[in-house]
């Protein structure tokens, strides 16, 4: 059950309903807790390093361990479940522990999963989705909500792609700007029965030749 939840993103006790009643849950259009367990690793004060670097982790055992991590996230989803996840998704690989036990490390800059899974797909989905409803809505004339691009043409490669790595080191200091902001936010609403908004924060960087007339 706990396999089969994180996966799809439908709480366990729905996943018990289903198997035994043939009836299927509201699925969820998040990762769940499998991407929110990225999410703090990469920008919770306690599982990074002075410089904001995300920490390498005992899987159990330490003060400060992955298992640990997992428990904040979910008690209803098993630790080991979601590591499982995250090592399949290939943003989390096990590193040499020296015999001092099994140690993890997050190894990408954002939550990616393997090119061309089902949860890549769904990550686009989602992301585009919501971008179009952001234009939608501000042609609509309602309370417009940021939209904004910067353009240049004219470029070399090699000026190109470095404004490719600035825009990388932008948005790895904006993302755990906000992620920080965003949990103590998300806890501190707990319980309030008026908590029914959800945001979504983003960024891309594009770079291709100039199309000539």
């Amino acid at each position: 059950d706990s396999s089969l939840s994180t996966l799809s993103g439908v709480h366990r006790k729905d996943v018990r309903a289903w198997r035994s009643d043939g009836q299927t849950g509201s699925r969820s259009k998040n990762l769940g807790p499998v991407m929110e367990v990225y999410a703090r690793w990469a920008s919770d004060p306690d599982y990074c390093d002075g410089p904001g670097k995300p920490r390498i982790l005992d899987r159990a055992g330490a003060p400060v361990s992955f298992e640990e991590l997992a428990l904040s996230v979910s008690k209803d989803v098993h630790p080991r479940t979601l590591l499982q996840e995250l090592l399949r998704l290939g943003v989390v690989r096990q590193v040499d522990s020296q015999g001092k036990g099994e140690k993890l490390e997050l190894c990408a800059d954002a939550f990616v999963p393997k090119k061309g899974s089902a949860e890549m797909l769904q990550l686009l989905a989602d992301n585009v989705g919501d971008h179009i409803a952001t234009v939608v809505n501000n042609l609509q004339g309602h309370e417009p909500m940021l939209e904004q691009a910067v353009f240049a043409d004219e470029l070399s490669a090699e000026s190109a792609e470095a404004l490719g790595a600035l825009a990388r080191q932008i948005w790895s200091n904006a993302f755990r700007e906000i992620m920080r902001e965003g949990t103590k936010l998300s806890r501190s609403d707990q319980g309030d029965p008026n908590a029914d908004q959800r945001v979504r924060f983003g960024m891309y960087y594009y770079r291709g030749r100039v199309t000539k007339p």
